[in-house]
């Protein structure tokens, strides 16, 4: 009977008074991050800056190749080894279609849901931004450098850069006659 009572007591404890305090805390010190990190833009929540998506048009930046097809469900690794022939094979034709872009344009991220590319694979889109877009190679650097994060904590990781974050900055800026589209798979 005592640990029947123990059983009762500790799942009260841990299965429902502990997970609504870390709710309620997290929801209260980083209310941002715990609903998600949503971003919306009149009123239409484009996605979240902590979850990689597709980009396929040719005007936006292109998120890191994802072996989920950024499917949040199934995310994960492709499993496949450095030196298997079907990997090596598509890391190679990825390079020769970007060779000016870092390691993450060739490889997938370790998840598929990595929303962050290096500053040199989004510098290395910039031609094909600007042809489409008709935006000065310039004007798309800067909006890179104001979009690049440095390491976290000045100490920890790489410089990245958001693709999401700074393909909304590039809505923004003007697409010489396109339409601004926020539709969530540009």
């Amino acid at each position: 009977m005592k640990m029947f009572r123990l059983l009762i007591v500790m799942t009260i404890i841990c299965g429902i008074i502990y997970p609504l305090l870390v709710t309620v805390v997290g929801t209260v010190a980083f209310p941002e991050k715990a609903n998600g990190s949503l971003i919306d833009k009149e009123g239409k929540t484009l996605g979240s800056s902590l979850i990689a998506q597709k980009f396929s048009r040719g005007d936006f930046f292109h998120s890191r190749p994802s072996a989920a097809d950024f499917a949040t469900v199934s995310s994960g690794a492709s499993q496949s080894s450095p030196l298997q022939k079907s990997g090596k094979e598509l890391r190679d034709e990825r390079r020769a279609a970007l060779p000016q872009g870092g390691v993450d344009a060739w490889t997938n991220s370790g998840s598929g849901l990595d929303p962050h590319i290096s500053p040199e694979t989004a510098l290395a889109q910039l031609p094909r931004i600007a042809n489409q877009r008709g935006i000065s190679i310039e004007k798309l650097k800067d909006l890179i450098d104001s979009h690049t994060e440095g390491p976290t904590l000045g100490i920890w990781g790489q410089p990245r850069v958001n693709v999401l974050e700074l393909n909304i900055a590039l809505m923004n800026v003007g697409n010489n006659g396109h339409s601004g589209s926020t539709s969530r798979n540009p």
